[in-house]
């Protein structure tokens, strides 16, 4: 027996509805020694969730997988139902039902197999229990199949992390806690760009500390990168975010995945809103999907599956229709060592389109990415944080990856640039003024820019340069005329150097992707 996937109960009653379905007959014990839902007759459970369902339209495309079957563990009499649905008028089919009596915890029941269907009718599968005796109760359940392995799998998993030491812990410990992840091959390398981790608290022999400097996110994932790659036993990489709160099951799967695999492809994890955890923020995205009539428009990323509700049927059956994407986000990124192999490390972007650029390579090499469901994190959509100095980042970074990937004309970008910065003049906004020139000006500098810069002190620089002026949202005459004679003059010398400047960007991604590059970088190499 492989075990594909476990059936998790919610820690919270706050994410009840993204684990399982219950009448008033059953209520759920939440204490983690203890944990399971205990049953009145007639008392009924269901893994019809986002997180508990067997999404097989998924699985039948991207994994050998051809059968699986479900284990439990029982305490009494129970009738056990196992459904599929699909998304055409969220059509609902019984697979197959049986009855049991006087089940024992320490007996687990094994579900008839279910052959899954490798076509259009493939859907979303789940099962319900419900209770025939005076009392019963639920502990746990797992998908199985007796299918062999197609490869064995080694994940390296990679978090960055800087200033955020309860995340972390609370990340650390639900990944150590789960039992199913121990019989797994992984290690964690933590990579603290801030420096003030203890390492007498990272004992855990699948866990490794790596103190490092604050080259932002980038930099954090490149360093663990270039620390897994040395070991030299990894078959796939997970970069996961520090701020997020984590369901471990999803890190499971992704070794199920892998070890089934047809093909090589990445996986991004859903974005679950952190602060209504029952709502899908994205899950993928797609990127300048309109640059051939739009012309340059930094930001231009389309989340797909945008603020889904997943509390109901409906909504986890749209998910069976998979979207295109361009993109996953490096709060739950996997990929295989092929790919590193192919496309080298992350670019240097501090933060921000990182994660994208580095997709877009991906994609380039005709690899897939997809968003499974029922494999994401909670984390804070990006809408929630609004900081200023953000901006910088956003709009050098988008320039860069422009320059790399698409056509980027400069007529259609200053054009473009200009009407920003009149906005926010007319606003008052002297700094986010400020940020949209000042990432224009280093993007013309050229790639050198970036070679010759210390993260850390430009980052302390961009920070500064984002509180410029304190005169926010009150008229300032001499800081607008300053600002937009600063504009016009670097936007006509760049006229001169618009070719070249993307020539070379394009040109220099390659060694600014390489390992030696970034063991120079981080002060790893003189």
């Amino acid at each position: 027996m492989h075990i594909v996937g476990g059936i998790k109960l919610p820690k919270s009653a706050d994410v009840f509805d993204l684990y399982i379905q219950c009448n008033e007959a059953a209520s759920i014990n939440y204490q983690e020694d203890d944990k399971k839902v205990v049953l009145r007759q007639g008392g009924i459970i269901c893994s019809n969730s986002y997180f508990n369902s067997f999404y097989e339209k998924f699985y039948t495309k991207y994994t050998t997988l051809s059968s699986i079957y479900y284990v439990l563990k029982l305490e009494g009499d129970f009738k056990v139902s196992v459904y599929r649905e699909v998304k055409e008028e969220n059509k609902k089919e019984i697979i197959s039902q049986e009855k049991f009596e006087k089940c024992q915890f320490s007996d687990p029941i094994k579900i008839l197999p279910i052959n899954l269907l490798q076509d259009e009718n493939a859907g979303r599968i789940y099962f319900e229990i419900i209770c025939s005796s005076e009392q019963g109760a639920f502990k746990e359940a797992c998908i199985a199949t007796d299918e062999n392995k197609t490869r064995e799998v080694s994940l390296a998993i990679i978090i960055c992390t800087f200033k955020k030491e309860d995340y972390i812990k609370n990340t650390l410990s639900t990944i150590f806690q789960d039992k199913l992840l121990e019989t797994k091959n992984f290690k964690l390398f933590v990579v603290d760009n801030g420096r003030t981790l203890d390492k007498a608290d990272f004992k855990e022999p699948k866990l490794k500390l790596v103190p490092n400097i604050n080259a932002g996110g980038s930099g954090g994932f490149t360093r663990g990168l270039i620390e897994a790659l040395e070991e030299n036993v990894y078959s796939h990489f997970l970069l996961m975010d520090d701020d997020i709160e984590l369901e471990s099951e999803c890190i499971y799967r992704l070794f199920s995945l892998y070890e089934y695999a047809k093909t090589d492809f990445a996986v991004a994890g859903g974005l679950l809103n952190l602060q209504e955890k029952h709502m899908l923020y994205e899950a993928g995205a797609t990127y300048n999907e309109d640059s051939k009539t739009r012309g340059f428009a930094p930001g231009s990323l389309t989340a797909v599956n945008n603020n889904i509700d997943l509390r109901s049927s409906s909504s986890l059956n749209k998910l069976l229709v998979e979207e295109h994407i361009d993109y996953g986000g490096f709060w739950f990124f996997s990929f295989s060592k092929e790919v590193v192999k192919e496309i080298k490390l992350p670019l240097p972007l501090f933060i921000k389109i990182d994660d994208i650029e580095f997709c877009l390579r991906i994609k380039d090499l005709g690899n897939k990415i997809v968003a499974f469901p029922s494999i994401a994190v909670w984390h804070q959509p990006a809408s929630a944080k609004k900081l200023n100095w953000e901006t910088y980042y956003y709009i050098r970074n988008d320039l860069i990856t422009y320059a790399i990937h698409y056509s980027i004309e400069y007529m259609d970008t200053v054009q473009h640039f200009t009407k920003v910065i009149l906005h926010s003049l007319s606003s008052f906004d002297y700094n986010y003024a400020e940020m949209v020139i000042k990432s224009f000006e280093d993007y013309i500098k050229g790639p050198d820019f970036i070679k010759n810069s210390e993260p850390e002190v430009l980052h302390l620089n961009i920070l500064k340069l984002s509180k410029s002026f304190n005169n926010q949202n009150e008229v300032d005459e001499l800081a607008g005329i300053n600002l937009l004679t600063r504009w016009f003059q670097v936007a006509a010398k760049s006229s001169i150097e618009w070719s070249s400047v993307s020539r070379e960007w394009k040109i220099a991604s390659k060694d600014l992707t390489s390992t030696l590059f970034w063991q120079q970088y981080l002060g790893l190499k003189n």
